[in-house]
């Protein structure tokens, strides 16, 4: 089976093409011609692409860290405050919170052929670290310690991460779906 990609991130794409191989589907990278929709939800971000897609079926992925003390700041802008923001500049809106938690959710959005849209979700959660630790090309990934873990996501592999991110999740959920239909 073949599913087209809408995403600009080439990142995401040969992570979600390495999750989905063993489910026996290829993946097309498509450059979305729309922007993205600014909303509060990655469903509203990820059903916005997907009615826009013109090949089907297609795929389309939101991502983001929700951290609760910030009322679920960054969320769907996550990949924006990466970009302008520092770890520091996070880490001082957090300074004498107690309440640290943190989740990345992930939720992967199929346009089936007949139109029909389902979303699938995946979800890790932890919480913020006092301190950057590591080293890694996303800031945000120094300062989140997954549930379990001492470690900061950007201390631990590239597989250890992989092997319980939210992408894992939601793409797994996505391809467990195709696989019974």
């Amino acid at each position: 089976m073949r599913l087209y990609f809408y995403t600009t991130n080439r990142f995401k794409f040969r992570i979600a093409e390495r999750l989905l191989r063993r489910y026996g589907i290829a993946l097309e990278r498509v450059t979305p011609e729309f922007r993205e929709v600014q909303a509060e939800s990655s469903e509203a971000v990820v059903e916005d692409a997907l009615k826009r897609a013109k090949l089907l079926p297609a795929i389309a992925e939101d991502s983001g860290l929700i951290i609760p003390a910030l009322r679920g700041f960054p969320g769907t802008i996550t990949g924006y405050v990466q970009r302008t923001l520092s770890a520091e500049h996070l880490l001082r809106l957090l300074e004498g919170e107690a309440r640290r938690e943190a989740c990345f959710r992930s939720v992967v959005g199929l346009r089936e052929v007949s139109g029909e849209i389902r979303l699938f979700k995946g979800e890790v959660c932890g919480r913020i670290a006092e301190k950057q630790r590591g080293s890694s090309e996303y800031w945000y990934d120094t300062i989140f310690i997954p549930e379990g873990e001492t470690r900061t996501f950007a201390e631990m592999s590239f597989e250890e991460v992989l092997a319980i991110s939210d992408w894992k999740k939601s793409f797994t959920a996505l391809g467990e779906y195709l696989s019974k239909q």
